[in-house]
């Protein structure tokens, strides 16, 4: 259940209620429900549009600020919802829309100077939002040439400052195209839209939310995603499915897949995720260099977190040592840079390697010196290292010395030398 807001018009007038709905974020619908007829699609861009205008007009030209894939609710009546963002209950919610990566791609904060023109954070949010959704799904049927190049401009005219920018968000949710009785010829998928390139930042996005300190609402129990320190994902079927989103990266979102109309192959999601560093990289701009450091490196940490799992579980001991070796370098936050080094520790001391788990604690305390775990972890490894070396020593000092046989070999030789003469 989210609290959600409804509106109630009377004629010029709009006022404001709130309620409770049951269904889903749509960040989470869309996991489950990669296809959406077009007539759906449309009409929520519309719901959301008018939605978001309302709001304006109950507040006297407040923005939302916060409208995004996962401000948005999918009730079970099929229709869309604005989340309350004031209320209690969705604190969980809001807390995870202030992580950085989720405001960095659906929050605007430019002024618009360069062209005299105020920002206005929700029109933006709304362009990205049609965005992630049309780069996350297969639309049903497809979309022809004229409505992709329509939504284009839509989301252009949402997103870039440009002089035909919108100056209200009504008059983009009024642009939304509506289906025909008569679909006529469609348009075939796979074309490299703008439509298609800019889902690369929106499964991006998706990614990081997951990646972050846990994906997750109270209407999912507030599921979180395993760690590289060898928390159980759950059942396989999970695993893949986290793994597929977390590759996704939208670049073909609309291309349909030959084997199965439901999503891309694997090679096509991995494929996805390296052109969208690329375009970035290829801006060659401060802002599309600081995305592709931004962006490569959570996906190497989450690459990581999953690498270093499968090898241990796959009892690739080696491979799983150096691979959470490189986690403990680059992770990020006290907890998980202790899963990190908790890991590498036990597979190193399994392998007999104390003094390799002491220099890894060490290496860890510098990065969380506050940890006591780590400290702990280190300080018993050492002991165990020096009972070994002590052990080792006493074994020397009671052992009768022994001979080199080579030595024998040759005394004896000389022996027989002297017997001789």
């Amino acid at each position: 259940m989210y609290e959600v807001l409804k509106f109630i018009e009377h004629g010029a007038q709009c006022r404001q209620s709130m309620d409770c709905e049951k269904g889903d974020l749509l960040i989470y619908y869309l996991r489950e429900n990669r296809q959406m007829e077009k007539e759906t699609l449309f009409e929520w861009f519309r719901q959301i549009g008018i939605s978001a205008d309302q709001f304006h007009r109950c507040r006297g030209g407040r923005r939302y600020r916060y409208l995004n894939p996962c401000s948005i609710v999918v009730a079970e009546d099929g229709r869309v919802y604005l989340l309350d963002l004031e209320a209690p209950e969705n604190e969980s919610v809001m807390k995870k829309m202030q992580q950085r990566a989720i405001r960095k791609h659906f929050v605007k904060t430019a002024s618009g100077e360069e062209n005299g023109l105020a920002g206005d954070p929700d029109l933006f949010g709304y362009g990205r939002t049609m965005q992630f959704v049309l780069a996350y799904t297969a639309v049903v049927p497809q979309l022809t040439r004229r409505e992709e190049k329509k939504l284009e401009r839509i989301i252009e005219r949402c997103t870039e400052f440009t002089r035909n920018r919108y100056s209200d968000i009504r008059q983009a949710a009024n642009d939304i195209p509506s289906v025909p009785g008569n679909p006529g010829i469609r348009g075939a998928f796979g074309r490299k839209t703008a439509l298609a390139a800019a889902g690369g930042f929106a499964a991006a996005a998706l990614f990081l939310w997951q990646a972050g300190d846990g994906a997750g609402s109270e209407g999912r129990g507030n599921e979180e995603l395993s760690t590289a320190a060898g928390r159980d994902y759950g059942s396989e079927e999970d695993v893949k499915a986290e793994s597929d989103e977390a590759g996704s990266s939208g670049a073909e979102a609309q291309v349909p897949y030959e084997e199965s109309s439901e999503g891309l192959s694997e090679e096509e999601y991995i494929s996805g995720a390296g052109e969208m560093l690329k375009s970035y990289l290829l801006q060659n701009t401060e802002e599309g260099n600081a995305q592709v450091v931004l962006l490569g490196s959570s996906l190497e940490r989450e690459l990581l977190r999953s690498l270093s799992a499968a090898y241990e579980r796959q009892e690739m001991t080696e491979e799983a040592i150096l691979a959470y070796g490189r986690l403990l370098e680059i992770e990020e936050g006290t907890d998980r840079i202790e899963a990190a080094a908790e890991k590498k520790m036990s597979l190193e001391a399994g392998q007999g390697q104390y003094a390799q788990a002491v220099l890894t604690g060490e290496e860890a305390l510098m990065r969380a010196e506050h940890s006591e775990k780590i400290r702990t972890l280190t300080e018993e490894y050492r002991q165990k290292q020096n009972g070994e070396e002590e052990t080792a020593e006493k074994a020397d000092e009671e052992q009768p010395e022994r001979r080199n046989p080579e030595n024998e070999t040759q005394d004896r030789e000389a022996d027989e030398d002297e017997q001789t003469e």
